[in-house]
């Protein structure tokens, strides 16, 4: 009888205290079939095309600057819901902002289902130049921690937080799961088309079509540079990003210099998010596709393990998942594992 009550309460116990988290997570996540559509023949084609073209709604955005301990700026583009329902924070990729497809497919679905989100924008991004020398990188998580740690219960917001980040918005969001408060601040969480391995994803985007991605961010940020110059107080930082035609090249010319780093592969070697994919304590969603014209397949978790689960399509692109009906497969795959976990 006495053994009978001791495994009643280790029971109750795994049920409904700090083991249920880990017990689920070792609940394989089943995904609902990717039927990607066969007009996008390609991972280039369907980046492309949910980038560009996709039909999307446009959320109903509030504005709020979030002023940050250290005395700089972001954005914050809320979609309020109601009372109680949980909180989904969305981390951008590299140039991005509340503006991309992506980032409106999601908070679409927040506001569809009444739920609060919110897009946190990275330093000097969302149409916001912010007032330090620094921009952002792919190991910069300390306003992903601000916000979460400070902000949210300055609000009195204490509901379920679910983190999302995407491509290299992911990267942040792995390093805050890994080395922040994840496991008191969030329920589930799911990373997008991240490159987990940045030299791996350098050299991949050196090749090929791919190169013009690289170009494409290099003219953004090449403007910002030109806006911030007597800030950075480095006339030759221009002249070299004008120059760039590859990552190694772009973060050798600007990031690395500008965020403390001796060159791109200390960068590269230190912020590579795949170092902190052990420590990340929260049900944890890899979302990606194996034709990732961003991401080389080689660098991308194989199976799931620990708290990541690695869900793999054939096809899908970067950011892509366009199923045969030109619609997001990837929005309700990643509010199915939110809301399972």
């Amino acid at each position: 009888m006495l053994h009978f009550g001791v495994k009643v309460i280790i029971f109750y116990w795994v049920a409904s205290g700090p083991l249920r988290t880990i017990f689920n997570s070792m609940l394989k996540f089943q995904p609902r079939p990717f039927k990607a559509a066969r007009w996008l023949p390609n991972g280039h084609f369907q980046s492309i095309f949910a980038s560009l073209f996709m039909s999307v709604k446009h959320p109903d955005y509030r504005r709020e600057i979030l002023d940050l301990p250290d005395g700089d700026i972001i954005a914050a583009d809320w979609v309020d819901g109601e009372s109680g329902t949980p909180l989904v924070v969305l981390i951008h990729g590299m140039e991005g902002s509340s503006e991309s497809r992506y980032a409106r497919l999601l908070m679409s679905e927040c506001s569809k289902r009444g739920w609060n989100g919110v897009v946190l924008h990275m330093r000097s991004c969302g149409g916001l130049i912010n007032k330090h020398k620094q921009f952002y990188h792919a190991g910069f998580y300390r306003d992903i921690e601000y916000f979460l740690d400070t902000r949210l219960p300055e609000m009195g917001l204490s509901q379920q937080v679910y983190l999302l980040g995407v491509s290299l918005g992911g990267s942040q969001i792995a390093h805050y799961l890994a080395k922040g408060n994840s496991l008191e601040r969030v329920a589930a969480a799911a990373i997008i088309s991240t490159p987990l391995d940045l030299g791996a994803s350098a050299d991949f985007m050196s090749k090929g079509f791919s190169r013009n991605y690289v170009v494409r961010f290099r003219n953004t940020l090449l403007l910002k540079y030109h806006l911030k110059s007597e800030l950075i107080g480095d006339d030759s930082m221009a002249k070299k990003l004008a120059k760039a035609k590859t990552f190694w090249e772009l973060d050798n010319a600007a990031t690395a210099p500008i965020h403390g780093f001796r060159d791109a592969a200390q960068y590269y070697a230190e912020m590579s998010s795949k170092n902190c994919l052990k420590d990340i304590p929260v049900p944890t969603l890899y979302l990606a596709s194996r034709d990732d014209p961003f991401v080389p397949e080689a660098s991308m978790p194989q199976k799931s393990d620990g708290m990541v689960t690695s869900v793999l399509t054939e096809k899908g692109g970067h950011v892509g998942f366009v199923n045969q009906y030109g619609k997001s497969w990837m929005v309700p795959t990643v509010f199915k594992f939110l809301t399972e976990n």
